[in-house]
């Protein structure tokens, strides 16, 4: 499900429902009070002890008060199952909320991180300077790969969805365990490769056709990798003597620039500012040079399995 995560904000005057106060009155008068100050509310507590699959930003420090309620395992849920989380805590008509963040996320089988990172380039002209910078990280042993074009909360970010599973699972405390595939319909071994491709959006920068809960009725027309690309060449097709010298060693310069800077959207970022612009220029004019796709991934079939899986979520 592709729903991934999502927030909403309370206004500060809504009261919590009857169940969840009575709750909350008791833990806050606990010795072992969960809830602590952060650095934008007053109070801030993990929910899942007391049942409830989220987490709670009470009274932002900022502005008019209001709550944020950060909804967990929102993959795994239907939007009816979020708005009554939302309404098990808060007296109040789930659907009329604001979204303070939501990620949409598509799964692709078969295409590792590395082929994202190097074919990859996200086209967004006000976050043109964000976007050219790549943070690449890997978690530890376990190998999970991951790397942001943007910076967060809005980016995108993509990462080793099957190396997270493995991550879980291995931290996972129940006994018995249940069978990794049952819990994660994917096989843990085998050579299977499974990478999520995820667009973060938050605060001012959720679009006004996504900016209410009930406004998620429509998600599945709403398209969040219309500003991806994927810029893939006949690298490794052609031979030296079907250019002439100079074509021949820019293009050659160019896929240096590409291997050194750990990609495509890199690259052409780093052209672009030290050619005036014109990246896009050479890199159509150089085209047999960038690194050839493989498996013929496009975004249309990103988008496509996003939307089916949004779709049934939507459905359930």
């Amino acid at each position: 499900m592709m729903i991934d995560k999502l927030e909403v904000r309370i206004p500060a005057k809504t009261e919590y429902s009857a169940d969840f106060q009575r709750i909350y009155s008791e833990v806050r008068r606990s010795k072992n009070d969960p809830f602590s100050p952060s650095r934008h509310y007053l109070a801030v507590g993990d929910l899942r002890p007391y049942g409830y699959d989220a987490i709670l930003h009470a009274h932002c420090v900022h502005g008019d008060g209001s709550h944020k309620l950060e909804l967990i395992d929102t993959g795994q849920a239907t939007l009816s199952e979020m708005l009554h989380e939302i309404e098990r805590v808060f007296d109040v008509d789930g659907r009329r909320l604001e979204i303070s963040r939501i990620d949409l996320a598509a799964d692709i089988a078969g295409v590792p991180v590395a082929w994202f990172l190097e074919h990859l380039r996200a086209r967004w002209k006000r976050f043109t300077a964000d976007l050219g910078k790549i943070e690449y990280a890997r978690m530890g042993k376990l190998g999970v790969e991951t790397f942001y074009l943007g910076k967060r909360p809005n980016c995108y970010r993509i990462y080793d969805k099957l190396g997270e599973f493995r991550y879980q699972y291995r931290r996972l405390k129940v006994e018995p365990k249940p069978a990794f595939e049952v819990l994660y319909g994917v096989p843990e071994t085998g050579g299977a490769v499974l990478t999520r491709v995820e667009r973060q959006i938050g605060g001012s920068r959720v679009p006004a056709a996504i900016k209410t809960v009930r406004k998620l009725d429509c998600l599945i027309d709403f398209d969040p990798f219309e500003n991806l690309q994927i810029l893939a060449g006949r690298a490794g097709t052609s031979k030296v003597e079907d250019y002439d010298v100079s074509t021949y060693l820019e293009g050659r310069g160019l896929q240096v620039v590409i291997q050194e800077l750990g990609g495509v959207h890199r690259a052409r970022a780093w052209l672009n500012k030290r050619s005036g612009g014109n990246a896009a220029r050479t890199f159509r004019r150089l085209f047999d040079f960038l690194p050839a796709s493989g498996d013929g991934l496009t975004i249309d079939r990103i988008r496509d399995a996003y939307r089916d899986s949004v779709g049934r979520q939507l459905a359930a």
